[in-house]
């Protein structure tokens, strides 16, 4: 008898407890309530964004990943520099009148070594020449020293977007594409330009003199000294001047 009060008693203890806990299991604060619907949504695995597509762009594979902020870097800081060496190389005074560009800079995925840096590029657009560049970056440092040095734009890859130019890529040929494809696919990036990218507006300006570099500790340039000219070597044996002799009534002769 006294063995069944016990069992009673614990099972009593039992159902008391499982109460207990299904009770506190819903908090009666409004606080805590929140505080837990916070932690679940914490835990749960985060929606990725959605992956851009760059495969109607001008790029064949493999696509650039990702777009990035070109001026924060290094290589493409001095893009403003860059710009206004394209426009005096020019050639035809395009310096004095206003000039529109947009640059949007693509991240590549590395390729090989995972320990190397991911390959980065800049398309910038030339609204009035209808040019696009692809850039691969200068050095700030040379510009530094000289405005002309800035000038890997000016010979990075370019694409003309004038159909009478008709210049359209060694790899586009290759792959046997029409001018009017390759034409809509460098639209798409001008658009994505526009979204994506950022606008310059050059204004005229006069481009500096050509001349001397500026010397590395400060000093002024000086011309090298003139060489004297080297005496000409005689091509035969001098001749022997002869005294001249006075005759009477005639004029000096020469013996």
């Amino acid at each position: 008898m006294r063995l069944l009060s016990i069992f009673a008693l614990l099972f009593l203890i039992s159902l008391l407890l499982h109460r207990g806990l299904e009770d506190r299991s819903v908090p009666d604060d409004p606080d805590e309530q929140a505080w837990q619907d916070m932690e679940e949504v914490a835990d749960a695995e985060p929606v990725r964004a959605e992956q851009e597509e760059f495969s109607a762009l001008i790029f064949s594979q493999p696509y650039p990943v990702r777009h990035f902020d070109f001026e924060q870097e290094n290589a493409f800081s001095i893009i403003d520099t860059e710009i206004k060496n394209l426009i005096v190389g020019r050639n035809d005074d395009s310096f004095k009148t206003r000039n529109h560009f947009c640059a949007v800079g693509y991240e590549f995925s590395r390729q090989g070594n995972r320990r190397s840096s991911a390959k980065k590029e800049v398309v910038v657009y030339w609204k009035e020449a209808k040019m696009l560049y692809r850039w691969t970056g200068g050095d700030p440092e040379a510009a530094k020293q000289d405005f002309y040095d800035a000038r890997s734009l000016m010979y990075s890859r370019s694409i003309p977007l004038d159909p009478n130019l008709n210049l359209i890529g060694t790899e586009e040929k290759e792959a046997g594409e029409e001018f009017s494809d390759y034409k809509e696919r460098a639209e798409n990036v001008i658009a994505d330009c526009e979204k994506h990218g950022k606008a310059y507006e050059i204004e005229p300006f006069t481009p500096p003199p050509r001349g001397f570099k500026r010397m590395e500790d400060g000093g002024a340039p000086r011309p090298a000294p003139a060489t004297p000219p080297t005496p000409a070597k005689p091509t035969s044996s001098p001749l022997v001047q002869k005294s001249p002799i006075r005759v009477a009534g005639d004029l000096p002769r020469l013996l």
